[in-house]
């Protein structure tokens, strides 16, 4: 129950932690003036919006699927910090959130369906 209740805190703290960083990297950090902010913002972080109410309800289904969003944006992260010169923070942070998201869902689904089957016997 330790091992389940730990793997969902870091998969929760990562989710919400590459929310910040993608929200922190539009809003406040440089980049192109022919692309409007909204676009950024619709594009990098609402597609963590629709996984968001599975996530915090702890539902096995919802983080199966939210890892497989996660390579979205772990391969952005890279592609980003390959491409960078400057600041390499911003997607710094998107992978390490990214990553340990999809590693930490699919350790709790495998430790939450352990525990449900050890609970069933």
């Amino acid at each position: 129950m330790n091992l389940v209740r730990n793997l969902r805190m870091i998969s929760l703290i990562s989710f919400f932690g590459l929310m910040v960083t993608l929200l922190i990297w539009i809003l406040i950090a440089e980049h192109s003036e022919n692309f409007p902010v909204a676009a950024w913002l619709i594009i990098g972080v609402m597609p963590l919006l629709f996984p968001m109410r599975g996530i915090l309800y702890g539902k096995t289904y919802t983080h199966a699927w939210a890892s497989f969003l996660m390579l979205f944006y772990i391969a952005h992260g890279i592609g980003e910090l390959y491409s960078r010169d400057a600041v390499i923070w911003y997607p710094l942070f998107e992978v390490i959130f990214s990553s340990s998201f999809f590693i930490a869902a699919n350790l709790y689904i495998r430790a939450f369906a352990k525990l449900r089957k050890n609970a069933q016997t």
